[in-house]
């Protein structure tokens, strides 16, 4: 990648679209600092990001890559991994759960969000470990929120609910989402 620039402001959604292998991910990639840019540099609030703290960088972003994650535990607990800027209550997880568009599937799980995940979520579809995984990027509360391909296991119907809810929930954070599909 090279001559690539854009500025991403609180209250704004960036979409980065392209087809598979152009360098999409690569560059939210940047904003983490799963990997360092060679040249230029990727700013956050003004600064650097080599020149944030790791874990102060972070805990300001809500991440959901491309393959949706899950571990072994509960759904409460799936939803409230990781640290971040701040604690995740109960009320928070129904919430991210209620904006994700999981809070139907949920419902119907007998121990509701004590339900059993099993390692990688093996007993979850591809579209609702999905939902999980950005239910965890909300309940954060992150300053950016960065989707990478998130959306493409869900079908439509669940892409047209979340997107409203998070506008709606995040409106004031900065979206950065990467998508094949310009819908």
């Amino acid at each position: 990648l090279h001559d690539v620039s854009f500025a991403a402001r609180p209250g704004e959604t960036v979409a980065i679209i392209g087809a598979t292998g152009s360098g999409k991910s690569s560059i939210v990639n940047l904003i983490p600092r799963f990997y360092d840019a060679h040249d230029g540099e990727i700013l956050v609030d003004g600064v650097n990001v080599k020149e944030w703290k790791q874990a102060e960088l972070r805990n300001r972003i809500g991440y959901v890559p491309q393959k949706a994650t899950l571990f072994s535990g509960t759904i409460s607990s799936n939803i409230d991994y990781g640290s971040g800027s701040k604690e995740i209550m109960p009320q928070d997880i129904v919430e991210a759960a209620r904006v994700s568009a999981s809070t139907e599937f949920v419902s119907t799980k007998e121990d509701g969000y004590a339900s059993h995940v099993a390692q990688g979520g093996t007993n979850f579809s591809g579209g609702q470990k999905q939902r999980l995984s950005i239910a965890r990027a909300v309940a954060r509360d992150a300053e950016i929120m960065i989707f990478d391909d998130s959306f493409s296991a869900l079908d439509y119907r669940t892409d047209r609910d979340v997107r409203p809810a998070l506008r709606e929930h995040a409106g004031d954070a900065t979206m950065i989402i990467v998508a094949q599909r310009i819908g």
